[in-house]
């Protein structure tokens, strides 16, 4: 099976779409693709990731549309839907209240390259022609279209029990395995228990009057750890079935000053990017030292690299490098080591190690000898 990529890889995989001389060989028999962003946990960040990679698609010349997609109202999933073209949702009428479903047959009428459609094991309302999200799926498949979809481990039929065992909660809505079996591609989205808790605190999953309930209840550290457990499992089983499984991406900060060493430093940090298949940021802390021109030349790097750059501002480099980083939630983190110029200098934290302490849940790649 054909893994599903972005890039100029991607114009290669779905060339037979756009090929007029490709689309008269009878390409009307090959069912569509399906990848799934199987999530660990609510608010591990499929959807987002889901979303990130249409826009790639749509930027290399993808036909893609959104199917369904639902935000939680939740800010920078609610920013990524701008830009992509959402078909209408159908409303049904259900026991007095209008509810909202995706519209399988304008999707089917549109006919799209690729169809993003969230939350597969969704229940329809009554009435519609099936009665679970993943049977629409099928038949977007069975019409030629594309789909990439969103799955949380708890609602994968095989490890329901294990997952009501361990949670003390009742899982509703479940997928068959046959499902993931069928993909074409898996991409576990995965999220550390204290990095989620800590999300949600900030607001980015809940609204905050449902926050404490939920940490108190499905959002235990344990349950976290063993809803992770068996995602990794299901992860292990697909490998083991010869499936394309990638492990979640993870985005990368680059920390430069004004040295010569500083374009090293941005590719070597857009490589890390590229092996860990998350993004690249390139900052620059704006002091009296940093000339206009080295910040055009840097930005202008960072571009042709892929990668997106921005110049901090504030007197205190460490600090500023360092909410970067929080801000943007990345795992890695890309600086320069620097050179003592002194004894004093010896003996005080430098930048690097204040980078460090105050980053502990990132891995911080010193490049060494770079003179400050």
């Amino acid at each position: 099976m054909r893994r599903w990529t972005t890039g100029r890889r991607a114009k290669v995989a779905f060339e037979m779409r756009s090929n007029p001389q490709a689309e008269a060989t009878p390409v009307e028999t090959r069912g569509g693709r399906l990848k799934v962003y199987l999530g660990a946990t609510p608010g591990a960040g499929k959807t987002y990731a889901m979303l990130h990679e249409a826009h790639q698609l749509t930027a290399h010349g993808h036909d893609v549309v959104v199917g369904y997609v639902e935000t939680y109202n939740r800010p920078r999933t609610v920013d990524l839907l701008h830009g992509l073209e959402v078909v209408p949702r159908i409303q049904v009428q259900y026991r007095g209240t209008v509810l909202e479903e995706m519209n399988l047959d304008a999707v089917l009428a549109r006919r799209p390259e690729i169809a993003l459609v969230d939350e597969l094991a969704h229940t329809n309302v009554p009435g519609l022609r099936h009665a679970k999200r993943w049977q629409d799926v099928e038949a977007l498949r069975a019409a030629g279209i594309d789909v990439i979809t969103t799955v949380n481990v708890q609602h994968v039929e095989s490890v329901k029990d294990l997952v009501e065992k361990v949670t003390g909660i009742v899982v509703r809505e479940t997928v068959p395995d046959r499902e993931l079996d069928g993909a074409d591609e898996i991409q576990f989205i995965d999220i550390t228990p204290e990095a989620l808790r800590k999300r949600m605190r900030h607001g980015n999953v809940y609204a905050s009057d449902k926050v404490e309930t939920a940490l108190a209840n499905f959002f235990r550290p344990q349950n976290l750890s063993a809803m992770r457990q068996i995602g990794l499992r299901l992860v292990a089983d697909s490998m083991a079935r010869s499936r394309h499984v990638l492990a979640s991406p993870e985005d990368v900060l680059v920390a430069v000053s004004g040295s010569a060493a500083s374009e090293d430093l941005i590719r070597r940090g857009s490589r890390l990017a590229r092996r860990l298949g998350g993004s690249c940021m390139v900052v620059t802390v704006q002091s009296g030292a940093t000339q206009p021109e080295e910040v055009a030349r840097f930005r202008t790097l960072a571009t042709q690299l892929g990668s997106s750059f921005a110049v901090l501002g504030g007197s205190d480099i460490a600090s500023a490098v360092v909410q970067a980083a929080i801000d943007s939630a990345v795992e890695h983190v890309v600086v320069g080591e620097m050179s003592a110029t002194s004894i004093m200098d010896r003996l005080r934290p430098t930048i690097v190690d204040q980078i460090i302490d105050r980053l502990p849940n990132s891995d911080i790649h010193v490049i060494a000898r770079l003179v400050k």
